[in-house]
């Protein structure tokens, strides 16, 4: 009986209101404003399996600005609190200390489900569905029909038109082995229809986290470029990466490290030859893995060293 009277309190204290104040017209900033945030369920936080999530916030004190239109970095180690900064700005949790200011509005205050259609996301682990491949693009937009010209254009800007041609029926192939007439695809081509999916939502805020981690070097580099036009038109990109080398073109980088903002600045002002932060250090680090890689050592044959 506790349990339920406890899920009855917490469904109550989670539950998504209705209504609120419009989100700001021709927005220019978002800004986190001294954010707290701890996890309701501690393995929900993005360092689940260190026992630091239990003793310390998922972010602390976090004061940060989203300029509109622009390429903005959350970079860290894991666990330092950079895909937590991106569920909060996507509203899907409230802070439990600061606010988040759209314009100087307090997210809070706002529609929640217009503060959604803000949103666009390609994770990780972004869903697959056992669909065909219009529909694993068009659910981006499940609100309006279908429109094909549109799916094309987001397949070509995210390099997933040749995905399409490579299908047995085109758009009409189902993506699901095991059922009849279904395809499997790679995970580097499922990554592409995810950010076909994102750009089909047309949202004014694209938040990307690990775009690339099934990717190869050739088709990664054109991703950050598909990335880098977004902005030019318009669109805010968040960008949540470890690869370092690949913020160079972002406008901002915030750098995150247990769960407090250790630095901001460009690519340019971070790796200035005066600076000894967090981000050169973490930068330094991953270069050096690829000029001096650890080769591994001759083999042995197995017989070596006995005697015929």
């Amino acid at each position: 009986m506790h349990d339920l009277e406890r899920l009855f309190a917490d469904a109550e204290k989670w539950t998504v209101p209705e209504g609120g104040r419009p989100v700001p017209d021709r927005l220019s900033l978002i800004r986190f404003e001294n954010v707290t945030f701890s996890y309701p369920d501690s393995n929900d936080n993005d360092n689940d399996n260190s026992d630091k999530a239990t003793e310390r916030p998922a972010l602390d004190g976090v004061t940060l600005d989203i300029p509109v239109g622009k390429i903005v970095a959350l970079v860290g180690e894991n666990g330092s609190g950079k895909t937590t900064v991106s569920k909060l700005l996507a509203g899907l949790y409230q802070p439990t200390g600061g606010r988040i200011l759209w314009d100087g509005v307090d997210a809070c205050e706002l529609d929640r489900a217009r503060l959604w259609s803000m949103f666009a996301m390609v994770g990780q682990d972004f869903h697959r569905w056992p669909f065909t491949c219009r529909m694993n693009v068009a659910i981006g937009r499940p609100e309006r029909p279908v429109q094909q010209a549109a799916l094309e254009d987001a397949a070509a800007y995210a390099g997933a038109d040749s995905v399409v041609e490579e299908l047995p029926r085109g758009w009409d192939t189902l993506l699901k082995k095991g059922y009849k007439g279904g395809h499997q695809i790679s995970g580097g081509q499922w990554q592409r229809l995810g950010i076909a999916r994102a750009r089909y939502r047309d949202a004014p805020v694209l938040i990307v986290d690990e775009p690339t981690s099934a990717l190869d070097a050739k088709a990664e580099a054109e991703v950050f470029e598909q990335i880098r036009r977004l902005a030019d038109t318009g669109q805010t990109v968040v960008l949540i990466t470890h690869r370092l080398a690949s913020v160079r073109y972002a406008d901002l980088i915030h750098v995150l490290e247990d769960g407090r903002l250790r630095e901001s600045g460009s690519f340019t002002e971070l790796l200035a030859p005066s600076s000894t932060g967090v981000f050169r250090e973490l930068y330094e680090m991953q270069r050096a893995q690829f000029e001096n890689p650890a080769l591994p050592g001759r083999r042995k044959p197995a017989d070596a060293g006995h005697g015929s």
